[in-house]
């Protein structure tokens, strides 16, 4: 009974390690590379890590001259629906 036990205390402990090891993206991460400069753009554009001027009070210090110009609300609402159509938002 013990080593029974002990066998799925093990197996479970190996599984959370193996699956918290991975992600959600799986390898893919640490295989492929990020990808060409138009994909890096894309997805820079699209996770821009700045604060947006309409959310808050406007300080342009805050943003590198490369993203002076964020997405406008109306464009960033739309981003999830319309590359994920299946949602049916």
């Amino acid at each position: 009974m013990a080593r029974n036990r002990n066998r799925f205390l093990l197996s479970t402990v190996c599984t959370v390690a193996i699956l918290s090891s991975i992600g959600c993206r799986g390898f893919q991460g640490f295989f492929t590379p990020p990808g060409p400069l138009n994909k890096q753009q894309a997805s820079a554009v699209v996770h821009d890590p700045y604060p947006q001027n309409d959310i808050g009070p406007y300080d342009a210090a805050t943003r590198p001259p490369s993203y002076q110009q964020p997405l406008a609300e109306p464009v960033r609402n739309r981003l999830i629906p319309d590359a994920m159509p299946w949602l049916g938002r």
